[in-house]
């Protein structure tokens, strides 16, 4: 512990690793407040910029990886085709977005030296450069750490998660400054800070408060069940196990109640589906009750085009395959390769090539709601708007028992509380779960666990965002 402390790269990291402690599973937001307000201390301190920039690197770099090191896991379910993968999942991705992070530190010390609203702004007009302009994965953003509490996450209403995450830059920024303005020895300025930092603070806590106050849960007539099937990823990927799994989702979907939607995780259908196939389309409606819909997701093949896509396909009670939506933000390496013509590499997620994106709207017509649908990391992207519901599919059994569901849950739940829309997520090993449009938890299926939920559809509220 004395080499880390003595030695700035090795603190510096360090410090970025228990930074990860603020976001889920965890959640001990007050970690991250102070590592960032030590941050913010470091570029205003720092003569040299070259030296800086290290160690920002190490802190950033730290960071990612200890919040981001579950990419790892998909890639040891055949480690005789993926091994050499797995020191680039561990590095290259952590570094790519930390590098993008050193154009702000370099901006602050440059220019905005003790100017926390600089030092916040820099800073999250780069992420969201990042994470919806190029191939970015905006998963470790600063606004996450507040997932403890659905209270703290209210004002994502009025400026979203980038604005949330702004607040909390900015909150460690004056935490920061505080702490030089004590070393001078200036009261006044202390004060000033200190109640800048209350004020946020403040805001967050009795906004939240009032917004959950103000908006308890209302429940619609529709109706929906959603199926965690807990169907091990070796079983999901072995083709003999096919038929069986099929039939363990559909022994989940029959009830003698009727709903309107019945919702299955992502790839739940385990064949290359197809619009014409009728001896699937007639074994499934013999599940369905009338006026049910089966919303499950399916590797699809469109017979108009041959594109293979991860989809969501929406079957009604006769069997028929009335509506279709095909993902469109693909994970880079999981679902395609990027530059495939220079990297001889099967995508992780797919063993019949690279999936083609999507190019429709993710907004569909369902049983008269309008339904938006994110498949997977698509529900780290806040587009959804003027809906009734969202509902999220997705299967984290590629990441085990790591933080990753624990942290993919709480990003879906921060889209329910921006657009004031209930949301459903059916995922096969875990967590899948119904939120309220304040992002409350109406009701869930544990980690590993094999189960239904069937509830009445939350109704939808206004927001700002």
């Amino acid at each position: 512990m004395k080499a880390v402390v003595a030695n700035p790269l090795l603190r510096s990291g360090f410090l970025g690793i228990i930074s990860a402690l603020s976001f889920a599973p965890f959640n001990i937001f007050p970690i991250f407040l102070i590592t960032f307000a030590w941050f913010f201390i470091k570029i205003c301190e720092s003569e040299k910029s070259k030296q800086l920039l290290l160690e920002a690197f190490c802190f950033f770099f730290g960071l990612h990886v200890a919040c981001l090191y579950w990419l790892v896991y998909p890639l040891t379910f055949d480690l005789e085709k993926h091994w050499i993968l797995i020191p680039f999942a561990i590095t290259l991705i952590p570094a790519y977005l930390s590098a993008f992070l050193l154009i702000p530190t370099f901006f602050v010390w440059k220019k905005a030296k003790k100017n926390p609203l600089l030092f916040a702004l820099s800073y999250c007009l780069t992420m969201k450069f990042y994470g919806c302009f190029l191939p970015g994965f905006p998963w470790v953003l600063p606004g996450y750490i507040w997932c403890c509490d659905e209270i703290f996450l209210q004002t994502v209403s009025i400026y979203g998660i980038y604005g949330l995450s702004f607040v909390t830059l900015l909150i460690s920024g004056y935490l920061g400054l505080s702490f030089l303005h004590y070393r001078s020895n200036n009261i006044k300025k202390i004060i000033y800070s200190a109640i800048i930092v209350g004020s946020f603070l403040a805001f967050i806590m009795l906004f939240g408060q009032c917004r959950l106050e103000n908006n308890p849960t209302v429940f619609t007539n529709n109706k929906a069940r959603i199926i965690q099937a807990n169907i091990s990823q070796k079983n999901k990927n072995d083709h003999n196990f096919a038929f069986s799994n099929l039939k363990k989702h559909l022994q989940l979907s029959r009830h003698d109640s009727q709903v309107d939607l019945v919702i299955w995780p992502e790839a739940s259908i385990p064949y290359l589906y197809k619009e014409n196939f009728a001896q699937l389309h007639d074994y499934l409606k013999s599940f369905l009750n009338k006026s049910e819909y089966l919303l499950a997701g399916a590797v699809r093949q469109d017979l108009s085009t041959g594109k293979i896509h991860n989809s969501v396909v929406v079957i009604d009670h006769n069997g028929i395959n009335v509506a279709n939506y095909d993902k469109r933000k693909l994970l880079p390496f999981g679902e395609y390769v990027p530059f495939r013509k220079y990297i001889p590499f099967q995508g992780i997620a797919s063993d019949i090539g690279d999936f083609d994106p999507g190019e429709k709207t993710n907004i569909l017509n369902i049983n008269g709601m309008k339904i938006a649908f994110a498949i997977c990391y698509e529900i780290v992207f806040p587009s959804e708007k003027d809906v009734d519901l969202i509902i999220n599919i997705t299967n984290d059994g590629w990441f085990g028992f790591t933080t990753e569901p624990f942290q993919h849950l709480q990003i879906s739940r921060v889209r329910a509380i921006e657009n004031g829309v209930p949301l459903l997520r059916a995922t096969n090993y875990g967590i899948s779960v119904v939120f309220d449009p304040c992002g409350r938890e109406i009701a869930r299926i544990p980690v590993d666990e094999t189960g239904t939920i069937e509830i009445n559809i939350p109704k939808k509220i206004k927001t700002l965002f």
